[in-house]
């Protein structure tokens, strides 16, 4: 999740820099020089006041400074809750992506215990394509799974179904499902070039 919220923090610091050198310049023009007398110090009143510190040893005396420093205030706030958001939705797509790999384990884990190869996949989806579609929509698929008594329950085969279905065609071919259960094998069964399409009707 760090690592995907990290791809924006260049744009997300970018955007930092040119707050803070504004409203510091906007200070340091506005302020007197008995308050604000160098434009380092308006850098630290801006970094104090977008880190909502605010430490109080510096503070606007005028009421153009004090108006631009309220401004700040409402911009930083806003700032703020940019890579709050960046983060908590990376950290939704990883934590939808654990329950799809979960779920994709623990239905690798019941083939293998009824002794079922990646090899027998094929075979297992021609079988229960009763439309010779080359593919099983939901239906097939749940008629296959519960021959081969893979218990998964319901509502977990059809989670198991549509986070297969990549493409959102309401069918899935053994291709896609080695594909994803046994990735290792997808090479040796289908070849590196081979289409995921309507394998099983060829």
């Amino acid at each position: 999740a760090f690592r995907q919220a990290s791809e924006a923090l260049p744009v997300l610091l970018f955007i930092l820099s040119v707050i803070v050198l504004v409203f510091a310049s906007l200070i340091y023009v506005l302020e007197p020089r008995s308050n604000i007398e160098s434009l380092p110090k308006a850098l630290w009143l801006t970094v104090v006041t977008v880190g909502t510190v605010g430490y109080g040893d510096v503070v606007p005396e005028s009421a153009w400074g004090s108006l631009v420093t309220a401004a700040l205030i409402v911009v930083s706030a806003l700032y703020m809750a940019i890579p709050v958001g960046i983060v908590g939705k990376a950290f939704s797509d990883v934590w939808d992506d654990r329950n799809k790999l979960l779920m994709i384990h623990r239905a690798r884990t019941r083939f293998l215990e009824r002794g079922y190869k990646a090899q027998d996949i094929p075979a297992m989806f021609c079988r229960f394509d009763q439309d010779s579609s080359g593919e099983l929509d939901l239906p097939e698929f749940m008629a296959m799974m519960h021959k081969m008594q893979v218990a998964l329950g319901k509502e977990r085969m059809v989670e198991l179904f549509f986070s297969l279905d990549s493409d959102g065609s309401g069918g899935i071919d053994d291709a896609e499902f080695v594909r994803r259960l046994f990735p290792s094998a997808y090479a040796q069964i289908y070849g590196i070039g081979h289409e995921t399409r309507g394998t099983t009707g060829e």
